[in-house]
């Protein structure tokens, strides 16, 4: 075998076991991002290309790492937003240090993988640069799921990860979670695992470990206007999905259309758009006018009676940071 092969395999063999954490889409998503778009559409070819491209000096292992770890970091998530009240008026270098230590978080400069940890709220890691803070915990949940041919459940563990992202200065925070599984750690009295319990117990702990008031952004603002902003519009509306006084949905079949640009649905907005709750929308964020910062359309679903938007199951972080810093310019 010669040198040059078994250097590939060799790569190929340290490469895999990290490729395999990251959705196929979302691969072929970052190598677009990188500029590697080609036609490796499958697991196993992304991985030799990959192998070839640090084989050849063209990409570093390390930056492979940083951004897979990115995207678990992002894809698949919850993302809350808030503004921080009442936090501590003394430099946060004298305080917060000490307080993430004795939470159990090593602080670092280098981001990790969550790897295997199964007890709740484990801590994986801390980085505070500055004033802006980055914390990652994970957990395991549990899936159940009824086999169509025994009957039987089936249990499956499931890997949870939980973000925040915390700039001091500006008061601000962003706490990002993987939705909860059928079982996890968080019971109410009577031994149910209710979801809304498991988003509380973070929220809870992202403010008592910054001392302070966790105030959440007003959502219906920033979907309102993210449908009617036009010239340029910064997202596509693919399913329309208001609720408002009577109840009305409007949906467009083709695949890339934008409803508003339906002649019915333009009628009902004109008659009745000021009485829509804009509780809720879809959005696909176009790349067009994003200065860069995206390679495709990007679906989101903004909830705006529960307080989050959400992302798809293969985003990056720069994918998640665009459209955090979309919403909060609105």
């Amino acid at each position: 075998m010669s040198t040059d092969k078994q250097s590939r395999d060799e790569i190929r063999a340290r490469i895999k076991p990290t490729l395999d954490k990251v959705a196929v889409k979302g691969l072929r998503a970052w190598l677009k991002a990188i500029g590697l778009s080609s036609s490796a559409y499958t697991r196993p070819t992304i991985t030799n290309l990959v192998a070839d491209e640090i084989a050849e000096k063209r990409l570093a292992e390390d930056a492979l790492e940083r951004a897979l770890i990115g995207f678990e970091e992002a894809s698949d998530m919850r993302i809350y937003l808030y503004k921080l009240d009442e936090l501590p008026k003394v430099d946060t270098r004298k305080w917060l240090p000490n307080r993430l230590l004795n939470t159990g978080f090593a602080l670092t400069k280098i981001r990790t993988f969550a790897g295997e940890k199964t007890k709740p709220m484990s801590p994986v890691y801390a980085e505070l640069e500055g004033e802006l803070l980055r914390v990652k915990w994970a957990e395991e949940h549990e899936s159940l799921k009824i086999d169509d041919k025994t009957g039987a459940v089936v249990k499956e563990p499931v890997p949870r990860r939980i973000v925040l992202i915390a700039d001091l200065a500006s008061k601000t925070a962003e706490l990002r979670m993987n939705p909860p599984e059928t079982r996890h750690a968080y019971e109410d009295a009577s031994g149910r695992t209710p979801s809304e319990l498991y988003y509380q117990a973070y929220l809870d702990k992202v403010s008592d470990l910054l001392e302070c008031t966790l105030l959440p952004i007003e959502w219906r603002p920033v979907v309102r206007q993210l449908v009617e902003e036009e010239e340029p519009r910064v997202v596509r509306i693919h399913i329309d999905n208001h609720t408002n006084q009577s109840n009305t949905k409007a949906k467009t079949h083709s695949s890339r259309a934008d409803v508003r640009d339906d002649p019915d649905w333009k009628l009902a907005y004109k008659k009745n758009g000021e009485s829509w709750a804009w509780d809720a929308q879809s959005f696909y964020w176009l790349p067009k006018v994003s200065n860069g910062f995206l390679t495709r359309e990007l679906y989101s679903h903004i909830d705006a009676e529960t307080g989050y938007v959400k992302v798809n199951a293969d985003c990056s972080d720069e994918e998640v940071n665009y459209v955090v810093s979309q919403i909060r310019a609105r």
